[in-house]
């Protein structure tokens, strides 16, 4: 019966358009409230998870490249790899 809550829960908010990383959330959220869990220990497990500081790189690899990107400081590096690797049918995504 668990499972089933958190897949009706899951079907029907993707079936009202709601994005999948929003909808799976609130259905976990939605089950661990059927089996009634209680709030404290929802919340405690969910912050728990965020606060790792190993994901602080993902948001500043993302800031890194957008920075490349904008000052146009990535443009060598691309493109001596594309001498090494543009004669590849999608030789410049092997290099990432």
């Amino acid at each position: 019966m668990d499972a089933f809550v958190l897949l009706f829960t899951l079907a029907i908010l993707l079936a009202l358009g709601m994005p999948v990383a929003f909808a799976v959330g609130l259905s976990a959220v939605a089950g661990a409230l059927w089996i009634d869990l209680p709030l404290e220990a929802l919340m405690i497990q969910i912050t728990s998870g965020v606060n790792k500081f190993t994901l602080l790189a993902i948001p500043f690899f993302i800031l890194a490249g957008a920075i490349m990107a904008e000052g146009g400081i990535a443009r060598r590096p691309v493109n001596c790899a594309y001498v090494f690797v543009g004669f590849i049918r999608g030789g410049l995504s092997l290099v990432n």
